[in-house]
């Protein structure tokens, strides 16, 4: 009885060490190569319902592991550096159509027929382009924290300002005494994490994402997107909760949630909060 006792604890522990290996194979860093640019991703889940996570100015992939923890298993989720963060390669070349065509060409690369968008920060005003560009490949898009779609910068005030966030962003003291003016700094660890992402990209990827960011209107064609979209703001970031409203209301059919006591970076410190929101409106866009 005795050997039969050992016999199953150790069957029963190679399955719990397989079942990890495989989570933890499932969840590694991969690439694809899309447009001639490696693309850095991972993955997670195995269910019907296909999302995929984009990351914020001077981000990457790892924005949204605390999100990731706390989303169910049975939704299939993708997280990638985009070109010129993180792990993917940096050509030199950052216009905001080619961060739309990046996304594009890795979902058909993937063979995703159709994906829910998560994007946080630049990587909200990347959806809006990227819903007007491709609705047919999206099912719903979920914006966090979305960088201003208006150009929000006077045409005069836009060169000194790209000056001032590329060199505050150029270095780890740069990044804390910029974060240290906002009114809602982030926590230590965040901070640190922030100022490991934005070292790693691509200097010319940090220019030319803030001349976008300020300097492209999209707000006049989002009356056009048709995809059934969420946009989250946090009560407490630096960004007028009354643009990100604004925008909602000229996406038809857009749901509006403030999360209270939460900045900019709430996907990272409030992931649960999130990802009740996330799953609340992907279980009532899957209903329609």
């Amino acid at each position: 009885m005795k050997r039969i006792t050992s016999v199953s604890l150790m069957l029963l522990i190679l399955i719990v060490l397989m079942i990890a290996g495989a989570n933890l194979a499932h969840t590694a860093s991969q690439s694809v190569t899309v447009n001639k640019v490696k693309i850095n991703y991972i993955e997670q889940g195995e269910g019907d319902e296909v999302l995929v996570f984009v990351h914020g100015y001077n981000g990457s992939l790892g924005n949204w592991k605390s999100v990731l923890e706390f989303l169910p298993k049975e939704y299939h989720a993708y997280a990638l550096d985009q070109r010129g963060h993180g792990q993917s390669d940096k050509p030199g070349s950052y216009q905001l159509t080619e961060f739309v065509e990046d996304i594009y060409a890795f979902s058909q690369e993937l063979g995703i027929e159709k994906f829910i968008y998560v994007g946080h920060s630049l990587g909200g005003k990347i959806g809006y382009q990227f819903a007007l560009d491709h609705p047919e490949v999206l099912k719903a898009m979920v914006l966090a924290a979305p960088a201003p779609a208006h150009d929000f910068i006077p045409t005069e005030q836009r060169a000194g300002f790209i000056g001032m966030v590329t060199s505050a962003f150029g270095s780890p003291e740069g990044i804390r005494a910029f974060f240290g003016q906002t009114a809602n700094p982030p926590s230590e660890k965040l901070l640190n994490e922030l100022i490991n992402d934005a070292m790693m990209a691509d200097p010319t990827a940090k220019e030319e994402c803030a001349t976008w960011w300020i300097g492209t209107n999209l707000e006049p064609q989002l009356k056009d997107i048709r995809v059934p979209t969420l946009i989250v703001a946090g009560a407490k970031d630096d960004l007028p909760v009354e643009w990100e409203r604004r925008y909602a209301n000229e996406i038809k059919g857009c749901r509006f949630e403030v999360l209270e006591d939460s900045d900019h970076y709430f996907p990272m410190e409030s992931p649960q909060k999130f990802v009740d929101l996330l799953t609340s409106f992907i279980v009532d866009v899957t209903k329609q």
